[in-house]
């Protein structure tokens, strides 16, 4: 899921009720992991919920990737059998048409590097395709608007990463330090909800920015939805609400403290 996903998830479940997603309130919390690139690190150490409601938003942000990932239940291990996976197949054997297309039209970024694996590729598709139905389905103003501000205030004071390296809640990396310029880049991009995600994907494939790219990655999006069925995404999302409401029930270990604590925001969060 990406950032509406997310939201929805985090809304339905009630678990942060002092928070008002839906009307744009602290979502770029919500998405630290995403933002900061930290979703390793955070399994290992920050696995565990806390009385604030930031601490609250991240691992319910944890658990959301979680179940999509790793299945409802917890097994123990990262085992990545969750919805996303196993709903993979029908994009999966489209891997070639969408690369070879994506090439020829000139549409990869020169830095672009490789293509995705067939399996990473197929996966990010499936779980975006819930982000496109939230975004042609609700209204998403609000989240929008409040996502974009956030993100283009946010880059105009990038030291803040800083804050989390120093307090030990990220790993010091190359990555840990240009990550989130380009997360946050993306989503200041963002001229309508679902250019949140669209520019997401194009940033992770290594594509243009362009409304001809655009377009074509919301045509995908949508097929995508229509090929597994809004009911089946329906009842995805209801499980996923589910098991962040209480994910506990489900063995995901939350209730057990790790090592590290996550610490105050930076400022301009």
């Amino acid at each position: 899921m990406y950032i509406l996903g997310h939201v929805e998830t985090a809304t339905r479940s009630e678990v942060v009720r002092s928070v008002d997603l839906r009307a744009g309130e602290r979502v770029l919390e919500l998405m630290l992991p995403d933002i900061l690139n930290c979703h390793d690190w955070a399994y290992e150490h920050s696995w565990y919920r806390h009385e604030s409601a930031r601490d609250q938003l991240i691992v319910t942000h944890m658990v959301g990737d979680a179940v999509v990932h790793y299945g409802t239940r917890w097994s123990g291990e990262r085992r990545r059998r969750g919805w996303a996976y196993v709903r993979m197949g029908q994009v999966a054997r489209r891997y070639e048409t969408f690369w070879t297309t994506a090439e020829q039209a000139g549409w990869r970024r020169p830095d672009a590097g490789e293509r995705d694996s067939r399996r990473g590729w197929a996966h990010s598709l499936v779980e975006y395709a819930i982000d496109q139905l939230l975004a042609d389905t609700g209204d998403w103003t609000e989240v929008f608007e409040a996502c974009r501000d956030g993100a283009r205030a946010t880059l105009r004071d990038p030291d803040w990463v800083d804050t989390y390296v120093h307090q030990h809640t990220i790993p010091d990396s190359s990555l840990s330090r240009t990550f989130p310029g380009l997360y946050l880049g993306a989503v200041s991009r963002a001229r309508q909800p679902d250019e949140i995600h669209l520019r997401g994907l194009a940033l992770k494939f290594g594509l243009v920015e362009t409304d001809e790219v655009l377009d074509w990655l919301r045509t995908w999006m949508r097929d995508i939805v229509s090929g597994i069925g809004r009911e089946e995404m329906e009842r995805a999302l209801a499980s996923i609400t589910e098991v962040v409401a209480e994910p506990d029930a489900y063995a995901y270990p939350t209730s057990l403290k790790a090592a590290a604590l996550i610490p105050d925001p930076a400022r301009v969060l």
